[in-house]
């Protein structure tokens, strides 16, 4: 089966887990009489649970198409999702100035992820393993990162 075919099933499994999900979240609605309660109904996390599954598998079959590298752990052996003292990692830290609407931040977020895959596709073009990158919004999590740095 081809990258692209393997794709397309995948896509039709995600979109099946998605409607198995939203058929749960109206059925535990139907029969809840109350917020609290339809909340604490197992079935909605064990749908979300296989929803997430589903978008994982979507995921990495997302790669093969876009032309990216995926890493299977048994073949590469347990150290390829090790960090190694020379890998590194770029971080940025991107903020409003003040007075401008915080909705410029959505603007900068899509501006880093697309130059993040720019990146990634030139590293693999020179031949380097990309293993992952990353554009997120939140909280900020430096734990990995010594404050003398």
């Amino acid at each position: 089966m081809s990258a692209t075919e393997d794709l397309r099933t995948v896509v039709a499994e995600l979109h099946a887990r998605l409607d198995s999900w939203q058929a749960v979240v109206e059925g535990v609605a139907a029969e809840s009489d109350d917020a609290t309660e339809a909340l604490a109904d197992p079935r909605l996390e064990a749908a979300q649970d296989a929803f997430y599954e589903t978008l994982s598998s979507f995921e990495a079959a997302t790669l093969p198409v876009l032309g990216m590298i995926v890493l299977d752990n048994d073949a590469t052996g347990d150290e390829s999702g090790e960090v190694l003292e020379d890998d590194f990692f770029v971080h940025y830290v991107v903020a409003v100035n003040e007075g401008d609407s915080p909705d410029r931040l959505g603007e900068a977020f899509v501006t880093v992820n697309n130059a993040n895959r720019k990146v990634s596709d030139q590293l693999m073009s020179e031949g380097f393993l990309v293993r992952s990158f990353t554009a997120s919004r939140g909280e900020l999590e430096f734990d990995d990162i010594d404050e003398d740095e």
